[in-house]
């Protein structure tokens, strides 16, 4: 099943049609077929304004007569980090900026607009903690070569993430999360 969707009108449409998807679609947990149901959107709030959807959820079914474990699953637009406040094209860009030669303080603040960078340290501490993936999506050997040496986490990271945007092309957090079905970061 999939777990990002390229638009919102594609996911409704496929939450929609759970019913017609009997024979190939089972419940993450409980592995019963044609049990699950469309459950809502999944919201996320927006500092000025009404909230943004950004996904939907799916039930697998316990009621009217469904045999199904109850437990729900989301499903995510392929633009949008689970679990992140920002989209996925502020951490493209902030990821590029680093491999560019920015300061992790200068490409954060570019790639979010915002004045602090305290929030830097815990999106690069996610991007290490996934870097095991990052290098299994890559061709074999592929590395990007680094702009000038850098702090330990920084010569981990940047060879990998940068061959892997290289490879991947525009849009490569939404991408990567299209063609991998997991999470980004």
């Amino acid at each position: 099943m999939h777990t990002f969707f390229e638009d919102l009108s594609s996911l409704d449409r496929f939450t929609r049609e759970l019913d017609s998807h009997v024979d190939t679609e089972e419940c993450h947990h409980c592995r019963r077929r044609g049990q699950l149901v469309s459950h809502g959107f999944v919201y996320k709030k927006q500092h000025c304004g009404d909230p943004l959807p950004v996904g939907k959820r799916i039930f697998c079914s316990n009621r009217c007569g469904r045999s199904g474990c109850g437990r729900t699953r989301r499903l995510y637009l392929k633009a949008f980090i689970p679990a992140w406040h920002y989209a996925a094209s502020c951490l493209a860009g902030f990821v590029s900026a680093l491999c560019t030669g920015a300061s992790i303080a200068k490409a954060y603040c570019a790639a979010t607009g915002a004045a602090a960078h305290r929030q830097a340290y815990r999106w690069l501490d996610k991007l290490e903690r996934r870097l095991p993936d990052y290098r299994c999506a890559l061709s074999p050997r592929q590395e990007h070569p680094l702009t000038k040496p850098r702090c330990r986490r920084l010569r981990l990271l940047l060879p990998a993430l940068g061959a892997l945007f290289e490879q991947l092309g525009p849009q490569p957090c939404a991408r990567f999360q299209w063609q991998r079905k997991v999470a980004f970061a």
